[in-house]
C-alpha cells in the first residue's frame, strides 16, 4: 500500500492556525498582566475627579480611534497635569474608543505619596475590551485547530498527488509572477513619454538656473577682488 501524506493545505492550515492561537494568546496574557498590575497599583490609591483640558485625536485606519487625553486635577492645593492613562509597565490606552470633549469630567485613582502617579478606570475597561476580543479569539482558534485534528484523514494523499499538488502551486506563482511582470511593464511603456517629456523640462530648467549660478559666483568673485 502506498504511504500517505498530509497535504500541503492542511500543513499551511494549521501553521496559520497555530501562530494565530499564538498570537492571540500573548495578548490575552499580557491584557490579564495588565489587569493584576491595575489591581495592585490602585489598592492603596484615592478617588478624584479630574477635568480633560486637551485632545488629540489619533486616526486609525484599522480599529478604534483613539484620544490621547490630557487632564488637570487638584491634591492639597496643587494642580497637576497629566495624560490621561494608567502607570503600569503593561497598560491599554484610556483614549481608545473615547468621545471625550475638552472641559469634560473624569474619574481617576492617584497616590496620595506621589500625586503625579495616576491610574484610569477607563484604562482597564479597554483592557477589558482587548480580553474580550482575543479570548473570542483563542476560543475560535481552539475550535478550527479541533476541526483540523478531527478531519486530519481528509487531507491524506499520496505521494504523487501531493508532488503534482506541489507543481500546480510552482505553476500558479510563476504565472502570477509573469503577470506581475507584464503589468509592471505595461506601466513603464504607458509612462515612459511623461518620463521623456519630463526629463526635458528639467534639461531645460536647468540651463537657464545654471548660467544664473555661475553669475551668483561670478558677481561674488568680482567682489571677493574689490571690483
Amino acid at each position: 500500500m502506498e504511504k500517505l501524506r498530509y497535504n500541503r493545505t492542511f500543513k499551511q492550515g494549521m501553521t496559520g492556525v497555530l501562530i494565530f492561537i499564538l498570537i492571540s494568546g500573548l495578548i490575552f496574557v499580557l491584557s490579564v498582566i495588565s489587569k493584576i498590575q491595575y489591581d495592585a497599583i490602585v489598592s492603596n490609591m484615592e478617588r478624584i475627579e479630574a477635568t480633560i483640558i486637551d485632545i488629540d485625536l489619533d486616526m486609525h485606519r484599522r480599529g478604534p480611534n483613539e484620544q490621547k487625553i490630557y487632564i488637570a486635577y487638584e491634591v492639597g492645593g496643587t494642580v497637576y497635569e497629566r495624560k490621561l492613562g494608567t502607570d503600569t509597565s503593561v497598560s491599554f490606552a484610556a483614549g481608545t474608543g473615547a468621545h471625550y470633549s475638552v472641559g469634560d469630567k473624569v474619574e481617576i485613582f492617584y497616590d496620595p505619596q506621589n500625586p503625579e502617579v495616576i491610574a484610569s478606570p477607563r484604562s482597564v475597561v479597554v483592557g477589558y475590551f482587548y480580553m474580550g476580543i482575543f479570548a473570542l479569539s483563542l476560543a475560535g482558534g481552539g475550535c478550527l485547530l479541533f476541526f483540523l485534528f478531527k478531519n486530519k484523514h481528509k487531507f491524506l494523499v499520496t505521494q504523487a498527488e501531493y508532488e503534482k499538488e506541489g507543481e500546480e502551486i510552482k505553476r500558479s506563482k510563476a504565472k502570477a509572477k509573469k503577470q506581475k511582470e507584464r503589468i509592471k511593464a505595461e506601466k513603464r511603456k504607458k509612462y515612459a513619454k511623461a518620463r521623456k517629456v519630463f526629463k526635458v523640462i528639467l534639461i531645460v530648467l536647468s540651463v537657464p538656473l545654471g548660467a544664473f549660478i555661475l553669475f551668483l559666483l561670478f558677481g561674488a568673485l568680482l567682489m571677493a577682488l574689490g571690483y
